[in-house]
């Protein structure tokens, strides 16, 4: 059928009411909806940061201190959600309108590849409402552009068959366009959709070569060079904007434990399907019994599509060469989402599950399988694919290609013919989850963000002024973080997104670096020290969650989002997540030790503390006799525990927190010792007791140290052969009242590197002790 023909008004009717039940569908209803809540923050946390900023700007420069912040992955939905911004949207709505605009461009797209293979418009309009109705989407709301990643796969698709079939229409240049253009859109989208393009296109691609011997000339001419050029040119700019080509790999467990089960496939996790949880058919699945995470089985049921694809492929005999062809895209997503074990209904053994419960045995060994796969070399080896580390993912790449196969038969089958119709609609009714519960949901989503204005910004603009610096301490992914500093209009080195967080911390101060996990009286000295040597305006002690309160505001038991029963217990199963009145009973104790110090002023408020320098701690000169005081009170000898009285003026750079009988230094640091005051008459020598770390006869370690001393430079460099009892003697500067001296490990290590622990702290030397030496 020709697209020149007019549409009729049933069919205008039909298409309109398709798009908008798949956006009411997805929460992609600005002012109404929002498609979820955590990645939402995360995500308008950047755009908001970029509509701060001039038209152009694509980096955070209001969190991840000290460098401006490349987002780790979704570009591609942050930049149209910044431009909504700064056309007075709220953060919610921004997101849902460019949810919506993404999602349109997938609905269209899945229309246009039904109306390549002839199917007729209504049909291609249930096609397209067929996929969008797919779990492996909407499931993965919770992972923002993953979800619209996969969502546009027909997109990306489309854009490919335009440019591999019909060469002699219109000519190439608005297909290699296109082509350019959808690889530049999926590498900024998501990174896994990315490699799911290239990789089934350049699969589709061999099929046409190997089978369109007319068209071969233009294939090896035309669309093989324009499919390296624009994968190439694409994952070059990506690289150039994050400034890395890859990010670390995780261990081959990881592949194993996110690898797709053939169970989940075949049976729906329980709550997500309605008419299926109706048929009682489903079964409940939770971490505490099968490795990865939900979204590994909450995604993936897709034995209505592997059918009925299957069978399309058999049917399609007019159309039988691109139905093969995406019949292998099938088996290669599918192989790949195996992971390297063969897994059915593999669960964790009774000892897992009681020693390392939950997300503490994520991953998965081999020998909870049914054997190899035979995809370790190539989650091992090859790029794009090594970073894959969810290899379920690979389900979406599947699911896709037997969705088309079916939209191949479709189109080559009789007008009239009702089977395809019916097996789409049979296969979208069996996707469908508990609407009421889900609309309520997607309507709650909107209502907790804008809670979090009301309960949190409107506070912390009062708490903090404009333009200042704020650590959140302790800090770890700190989602939420990235949200209030460019709404509160603050600046902090606390980022949300492990990419992300991994990236900052390469550049942060060390006090800022210690400030991780639990507070405790070893934190109070980095405190001080991060406010001390104006790195920070202002310490803020959340009592909320950083990472978990931007998904569901404030706790589980205090937010206004009804929750079922089973979305209780999953969140109730999270590891620290309290509601904020319990976490500020618990850190009582620690705030009355900072209260104590005389140096800072502490307010408190019912979700967060702050911590600031008293005002007449700013002038250079009250700062310079409190530190001429804080030496003149340090008494030899100098035990380096977790009981060191003034522990940030003596460790002034590069040291881990104070630990119960040493401290660790990173691989250069620098340590500031008092000199007595009769040090003038004589010479003194502090006497320092350490550890070197990884230090043996068969692994030497050398030790520079540095320091003035005199009218002169004293260094000495020791090379330790062994872990334990070294020791040094620094001549100390009678004429100061105190000196610093610079410690260098140039081969330091990490207890991880060195022996596989999960420590992967850089270890310099670890200072247990100084003494005086004193001679006349």
């Amino acid at each position: 059928m020709s697209e020149v023909d007019n549409w009729t008004a049933r069919e205008k009717a039909l298409a309109i009411l398709a798009v908008g039940l798949t956006l009411l569908f997805h929460g992609a209803v600005p002012f109404l909806m929002t498609p979820t809540l955590g990645q939402a923050v995360w995500t308008t946390g950047f755009a908001k940061s970029f509509a701060n900023g001039p038209l152009y700007s694509i980096y955070a420069h209001d969190f991840g201190l000290p460098t401006p912040a490349a987002i780790a992955f979704g570009l591609a939905g942050a930049l149209p959600t910044s431009w909504l911004m700064r056309l007075g949207l709220h953060a919610s709505d921004a997101y849902a309108g460019m949810a919506a605009l993404w999602l349109i461009l997938a609905f269209c797209s899945a229309y246009l590849i039904s109306r390549t293979f002839g199917a007729s418009r209504s049909v291609s309009i249930l096609s397209a409402v067929t996929w969008m109705s797919m779990p492996t989407i909407w499931a993965h709301a919770g992972y923002s552009m993953l979800s619209l990643g996969i969502a546009l796969l027909p997109f990306y698709f489309l854009v490919a068959l335009n440019l591999f079939l019909h060469p002699s229409v219109s000519g190439p240049k608005s297909k290699v366009f296109l082509h350019f253009a959808a690889a530049f859109v999926s590498v900024f989208m998501d990174g896994y959709t990315f490699v799911m393009f290239a990789t089934g296109s350049s699969i589709l691609l061999c099929y046409f070569l190997l089978t369109d011997i007319s068209n071969r000339r233009y294939l090896l001419t035309i669309a093989l060079p324009v499919q390296i050029t624009s994968f190439t040119l694409a994952y070059l700019a990506y690289t150039i904007y994050v400034g890395k080509g890859q990010f670390e790999t995780s261990p081959i467990d990881f592949f194993r434990g996110w690898g797709l089960d053939l169970s989940f496939i075949a049976i729906p996790t329980k709550g997500f399907h309605w008419f299926l949880d109706f048929l009682g058919v489903s079964v409940p699945r939770t971490d505490a019994l099968y490795f990865g995470d939900a979204s590994v089985w909450r995604t993936t049921f897709s034995l209505p599509v592997i059918l009925a694809g299957l069978f399309a492929w058999w049917q399609a005999r007019q159309r039988r060469s691109v139905a093969t062809g995406f019949l292998a895209v099938a088996i290669v997503g599918f192989f790949m989402a195996l992971g390297p074990t063969l897994k059915i209904n593999a669960i964790k053994s009774e000892h897992i599950q009681t020693t390392q419960p939950r997300q503490g045995s994520a991953m998965m060994s081999a020998e909870y399988g049914f054997g190899p796969t035979g995809s370790i070399w190539i989650s091992e080896t090859l790029p794009g694919f090594k970073s894959m580390r969810a290899s379920y993912r690979w389900s979406a790449l599947g699911i896709f290609a037997l969705w088309a196969s079916v939209i191949v038969w479709a189109g080559s089958s009789r007008r009239g013919s009702v089977v395809p119709v019916a097996t789409l609609i049979l296969i979208t009714f069996l996707n469908i989850p508990n609407l009421p519960q889900r609309f309520r949901s997607l309507t709650d989503n909107r209502a907790q963000f804008l809670q979090i204005d009301e309960d949190l910004v409107d506070k912390l603009r009062v708490s903090v002024k404009r333009n200042e610096v704020v650590v959140f301490a302790p800090w770890g992914n700190d989602f939420i973080a990235n949200y209030l500093a460019p709404t509160v209009g603050f600046r902090t080195f606390n980022i949300g997104g492990d990419k992300n967080l991994t990236a900052a911390q390469e550049n942060w101060p060390s006090s800022m670096l210690a400030l991780s996990r639990d507070l405790d009286r070893s934190k109070i000295a980095f405190i001080f020290k991060i406010l001390w040597d104006k790195d920070a305006d202002v310490l803020v002690i959340p009592y909320f969650h950083m990472l978990w309160s931007p998904h569901l505001w404030p706790c589980v038991d205090q937010t206004t989002a009804k929750l079922a029963e089973i979305s209780k217990e999953d969140w109730n199963t999270i590891p620290g997540f309290e509601c904020p009145d319990q976490r500020k009973i618990a850190l009582q104790p620690f705030l009355r030790e900072l209260e104590r110090l005389p140096y800072v002023e502490v307010t408190d408020d019912d979700l967060f503390a702050t911590v600031r320098l008293r005002p007449q701690f700013s002038a250079e000169a009250s700062r310079q006799t409190v530190i001429n005081a804080a030496f003149g009170d340090i008494r030899y000898p100098i035990e380096f525990g977790s009981a060191l009285q003034d522990s940030s003026f003596v460790l002034e750079q590069g040291w881990y927190a104070l630990e119960e009988h040493h401290v660790w230094s990173q691989s250069s640091s620098k340590l500031v010792l008092p000199v007595p005051s009769d040090c003038n008459v004589g010479q003194c020598f502090a006497i320092l007791h350490f550890s070197v770390f990884g230090a043996s006869e068969q692994r030497p370690v050398a030790a520079e140290f540095e320091s003035q001393a005199g009218d002169g430079s004293w260094n000495k460099r020791i090379i330790s052969t062994s872990q334990d009892n070294n020791k040094i003697a620094v001549p100390l500067d009678g004429k100061k009242p105190y000196q610093e001296i610079v410690i260098k490990v140039p081969n330091a290590t990490s207890p991880q590197a060195l022996s596989g622990s999960p420590d992967s702290r850089i270890l310099g030397v670890g200072i247990l002790n100084a003494n005086l030496e004193h001679i006349h």
